[in-house]
Formats: C-alpha cells, structure tokens, sequence
C-alpha cells in the first residue's frame, strides 16, 4: 500500500510539471498479455487442455515470440537464461512450448506442441499434457507490436500453475523438511524449518512450518569468523562470511545458516494441511487445501495475516533426498488489518536427514513437531 501510495503521489507531482499541450496526449501502450482460466496464479483447466493466450489488442503478425517454461528461478526471480552468467543450454530444457511467429516451422524457434493465432486469441497445446503443481511461466518476448507500431520492451511473465485436486497412495515419508518461499508481496522471503506427518495410504498430510532466523548462536561454528555491528552473524554457505540477519538465501543449501524459531518476537510458526500424490514419473504431487497464515513479527507487533493460501510443488528423487519446487498463492494479504491484494510467489524445499536435524537442534532452537493451530 505504501508504494503506491508513493507511486500515485510522483504521478501527481508530475502532472505538475506536465504542459498543457502533453496533458491532453493520449497514451497507447503495447499489446499486453493475460491468460485465460488463470486467477491468482492458479489455472482451471485441466492440465490436458489447450492453454489461451488473451492479448489486449489485434497484434502485427509476425511480432510475437513467446515460451512456456518451468519456472525455475533463483531467490531473486531470475530464470536461467537472466541469470549472471546466463545459462541457456539449462534454460532450453526448461522450455515446454515455444513460438515464434516469424519461423513457425522452424524447429530451432517453433517446437513442444501446435499453436493456433485467431484476431488478439492464441491457443496454444502442448505436445504432452502440463503437470499438477508445477510452477510455469508464459513468457511473451520483447518485441511483440500492435498495429500502430507500439512495441513491448520488458519481457512479460505470465505465471501460472494447477492445483492438485486429491491425494492418494503415496511414498512421501513422514519427516522433517526446509522450505524456502519467495512472495511477490514487498519481496517477502520466508525460510521454514517443517515437520510433516503424511498418512502413506491416502495422502493427506499436516505440517508445522516454523519461521528459520539467523542467530548469534550460529557464530560458536568452527570456522566462523568474528561477527559484530551491522552483519553480526556467521554464515557458512557458500563461504565463511558475517551477514545482516535479513540477507536473503540464496539456495537450499545454505539451510544450515539459519535456525528454527518459534518464539515471538522474531520467531512465528503455522500449520497447514494438504495432499500427496504418487506420479507415474517417479514424482511425488504435493498441495495445500487453503489455509491461513497469521502471524505477528518484531518489536513492533506487525501482523501478518495471508487469508486462503495454497501451496502446491513436485516432489523429485535426488540424491537421497525429495527435493521440491512449486508456487504459493493467496488471495488476500493483510498488514495490521489492512489490504485486500492477491499475491504469489515460488518455493523450493527439500527433506532432511535425521543426522541434520540433530546437528541443528545441537543449537539449543528445536523444530516443532506438534500440530496443533497456533
């Protein structure tokens, strides 16, 4: 609310400034994107169905270039081929779809299913049906014009992803995970320790997700240097360095640079419940039925409330581990009692060993396994 608060105010001031003549000019932006059967984040249709692209106006044919992509990004929502260095040969495998209305029969820049362009409709079907609760993204290439010659700069993303409707027999163990949850909503980063209880006949699990902190406590480590003033905590992960608690992860890995706390002030925790899935692939499904998240963080007593949120992730088989990716969505965000804005984001999470779980816990900050509503 703030920020647009803020964005609203410049606009004002530079009405001010704007002359008379500029004052009556009309703006006529580029064609813009929607996709049709998405709320929040969260498509209708069946994975099997042909996804249709909505454009805001009639485009000039032969300006449109888009891909559909796993999203696979890092903590800063850059996709592999934004990152620093970029890497396009990992990105490509991330492409399930991709068009381009220049080459459309040329396998390098039209490949992954058949498109079908009716007036300002693309309809776009994938060689092989979408899968539930992974996290994709439309991307509509720069360049893409309307018939007045307006053209899109910025690449637009387009996220979406499809719930999973039911559980049912799964291998997902009963244990103890770490999410990491990256939220749109003022570039909100949640790192959670969590305990999972899952029944292996009908998929239906609950879990305590419990707020992960860095702590002065993380500085007794060995090979930890001294730690004080404005970055007064030891993290090790991917280097020996002291950091600002509030310096976001980066990658799963550096789990072992936080701590679960559960305590107020700083500390918080929620409970969820859901379902899981066993995939033909060897994948497990994982969703939420919706659930609140009603928090309160800091000193000064800010309450967070994220009303009908919904998680939803596949679950792999890597290196001894189940390590997940996925999308969050909630309908309505609220800060002290105010707000009434949607917001989305992305999670990664993989299992934990007993033997980290221990070495955690040698801290002195256990993770809860009760489950019962805060």
């Amino acid at each position: 609310m703030a920020s647009l608060r803020n964005l609203l105010s410049r606009l004002v001031l530079l009405g001010a400034f704007v002359s008379p003549s500029m004052a009556c000019e009309t703006f006529d932006p580029p064609p813009e994107g929607s996709l049709v059967g998405v709320t929040n984040g969260i498509m209708a249709r069946e994975p099997d169905a042909p996804i249709v692209l909505a454009l805001s106006e009639t485009f000039e044919r032969g300006s449109l270039r888009f891909k559909l992509v796993r999203a696979v990004m890092d903590a800063d929502r850059n996709l592999l081929d934004e990152q620093s260095p970029p890497l396009p040969d990992e990105f490509r495998d991330t492409i399930v779809v991709a068009y381009d209305d220049k080459r459309p029969g040329d396998p390098e820049a039209s490949f992954g299913g058949t498109v079908d362009v009716k007036g300002r409709f693309v309809t776009i079907t994938p060689d092989k049906a979408l899968g539930y609760a992974v996290p994709y993204l439309l991307l509509i290439e720069p360049g893409l014009k309307d018939l007045a010659g307006n053209v899109t700069i910025p690449r637009q993303r387009l996220p979406f992803s499809y719930a999973l409707p039911a559980g049912g027999s799964t291998v997902f163990p009963t244990g103890y995970y770490y999410f990491l949850i990256n939220v749109e909503l003022l570039s909100t980063q949640i790192q959670a320790y969590v305990y999972m209880e899952v029944d292996p006949d009908t998929g239906i699990w609950r879990a305590n997700f419990t707020n992960g902190n860095r702590l002065p406590a993380l500085n007794s480590r060995p090979g930890c240097p001294s730690c004080s003033g404005s970055a007064p905590i030891c993290a090790l992960i991917p280097t020996p360095r002291c950091v600002a608690p509030s310096l976001k992860q980066e990658a799963l890995e550096e789990f072992w640079d936080f701590l679960p706390e559960r305590e107020p002030p700083d500390g918080y925790y929620f409970i969820a419940n859901g379902f899981a899935k066993d995939q033909a692939d060897g994948n497990i499904a994982v969703g939420t039925v919706p659930f609140l998240i009603d928090i309160t963080i800091g000193t000064g007593a800010v309450r967070i409330t994220a009303e009908n949120t919904t998680m939803a992730a596949i679950f792999e088989p890597k290196n001894g581990r189940w390590v997940g990716s996925g999308s969050i969505n909630s309908e309505v965000v609220k800060i002290n009692g105010f707000g009434e804005d949607p917001t989305k984001g992305t999670v990664a999470a993989w299992s934990l060993t007993q033997d980290e779980v221990n070495q955690i816990e040698a801290f002195g900050y256990p993770i809860p396994t009760d489950l019962e509503w805060p």
